[in-house]
């Protein structure tokens, strides 16, 4: 072996041109390698921790359905057809969520959209989400920036609106929205029909890491958006009979009632009476706690449960218990990641990797027919001095070996110079910063600005590709070679 290091290494260094053609064409393609995928992983995690840490969690717990939903609802063709289906045995389940030892908060959650008017006046369409402030700023402490205005108080009504719509709403409609205003909000669908709520401007805000949805998202008090998405549940209590009321109700039919109208008449006197008097409103409307429970709506209503793990090595094995949990309580409900929870969004900002992936694979391919005919050419050349290594008793293997070597030879030290090239140049492009100057380059970086940094797993993969590269590309004219009788090779090279 150290025979074969040694000749290998002695005509890499014979050979200078042909060498420094070899190596410049394969440190091009790692650099080129480096910093393409560098980019892509630099951006790939800036969305997943985009997500993560301010808009998806790790995980959304919501109920079985078909069709694709996501965070703002269903985004296919089923989302006129179908309601975002509640969480079924939502206290069974969050009190689950918080006994699983690597869940680090969690957050429920109602989405819709709804149109803006005032005034009778429509302004706009905004994607809204309904949630408790004091959960949802545990869960993502620093996802939003408050412009003006705040939350709701504890327990009341009021919509925090998303800065962007605000200004799209002066700029189009010539109308300035400000905390204390008072809005309408419309929302339609084939399920919950047509639903208005008037609410408050409490506060107007933006989210400081934003996509294309996220700016037309505006947070919404949970009795507002239950209403919106067609969620508010009266509570109905049976009445409770006794057996001589059900056997008088049982004697009773339509004649019997209706048989005789004057006795359903008869003189009354109405005193003065005074309006404030709760007596007497007690006295003719009865007790009116049954009429604000009718009136309650369903606190454990929730399309989502938000959770973010301690770490992202926990997601299998969340998903796995939450599916067994689900199973063993015969609850019809699902996970599903922060990817599929995103949206189109991140899958299509996941997709533009697979993309630059393809593009490289086509790169590679043409790396290795410009190799296999640079190394065609270099090994034809060389086809006496093989031959006459033949010739003097070394056999096939031997050879063969010796091109292999030299291939990997070539290929390491190519393969340290384009990794140390593509690393100044990611150096300067992470000082620099990649500013995006539209949404959906924005879209792409996960952020306003990119900063690439040097990804070890795209080093691995392009040294491996690089190597792989070479031997593939060796293979052919070593094959040439060695189908030449050693005479043949010895007679070319005069």
């Amino acid at each position: 072996m150290r025979i074969l290091l040694t000749i290998a290494w002695r005509n890499i260094r014979q050979h200078k041109t042909k060498t420094t053609i070899i190596g410049l064409i394969m440190a091009i393609g790692i650099m080129v390698l480096v910093v393409g995928n560098s980019l892509m992983d630099t951006a790939t995690a800036g969305i997943e921790k985009l997500y993560i840490n301010n808009f998806t969690g790790h995980l959304m717990v919501t109920g079985s359905t078909k069709g694709r939903l996501t965070i703002f609802g269903f985004e296919d063709n089923t989302a006129m057809e179908q309601a975002v289906p509640r969480i079924p045995d939502y206290a069974q389940v969050v009190e689950f969520a918080r006994s699983l030892p690597y869940v680090e908060a969690v957050n429920p959650q109602v989405s819709g959209v709804a149109l803006v008017s005032k005034d009778d006046e429509q302004l706009h369409a905004s994607l809204f989400m309904g949630i408790v402030p004091d959960q949802y700023l545990t869960m993502f402490p620093d996802n939003i920036e408050i412009h003006s205005g705040d939350f709701w108080s504890e327990g009341g009504e009021g919509i925090l609106l998303n800065k962007t719509i605000v200004d799209q709403i002066a700029e189009y409609r010539d109308v300035v929205i400000e905390p204390g205003d008072r809005l309408l909000l419309t929302s339609v669908s084939q399920v919950g029909g047509m639903k208005i709520r008037e609410v408050e401007v409490t506060g107007i805000f933006s989210f400081k890491q934003s996509t294309v949805q996220l700016d037309l998202t505006s947070f919404v008090d949970t009795s507002n958006a239950r209403a919106l998405s067609g969620m508010v549940l009266g509570h109905v209590t049976p009445a409770e009979l006794s057996v001589e009321e059900q056997a008088f109700l049982g004697q009773i039919d339509e004649e019997s009632i209706f048989m005789d109208f004057d006795d359903l008449f008869s003189s009354v006197v109405v005193d003065d009476i005074d309006a404030d008097d709760d007596d007497y409103w007690y006295s003719i409307m009865g007790e009116t706690t049954t009429n604000d429970v009718v009136n309650q709506e369903d606190t454990g209503a929730w399309q989502y449960l938000l959770i973010r793990l301690r770490d992202e090595k926990y997601l299998a094995q969340a998903q796995a218990d939450f599916n067994k949990f689900f199973d063993e309580q015969g609850i019809p409900a699902q996970t599903l990641d922060w990817l599929q929870s995103a949206g189109a969004m991140a899958e299509m900002s996941k997709a533009v990797k697979s993309i630059f992936n393809v593009i490289v694979l086509i790169i590679a391919v043409v790396a290795i027919i410009i190799i296999m005919n640079t190394l065609v050419i270099a090994i034809t050349e060389r086809m006496g001095e093989i031959g006459t290594m033949r010739a003097i008793g070394a056999q096939k293997k031997f050879v063969r070996r010796m091109v292999y070597l030299e291939t990997l030879l070539l290929s390491g030290i190519s393969g340290l110079v384009g990794v140390i090239g593509g690393a100044i140049v990611l150096g300067i492009l992470n000082l620099v910063g990649l500013k995006a100057n539209n949404i959906f380059v924005e879209m792409i970086y996960g952020g306003k600005i990119l900063r690439p940094e040097l990804s070890m797993s795209s080093v691995i993969m392009s040294l491996v590709v690089v190597i792989v590269v070479g031997i593939v590309s060796s293979t052919y004219p070593t094959f040439i070679v060695m189908r030449t009788s050693p005479l043949k090779a010895m007679e070319s090279s005069r």
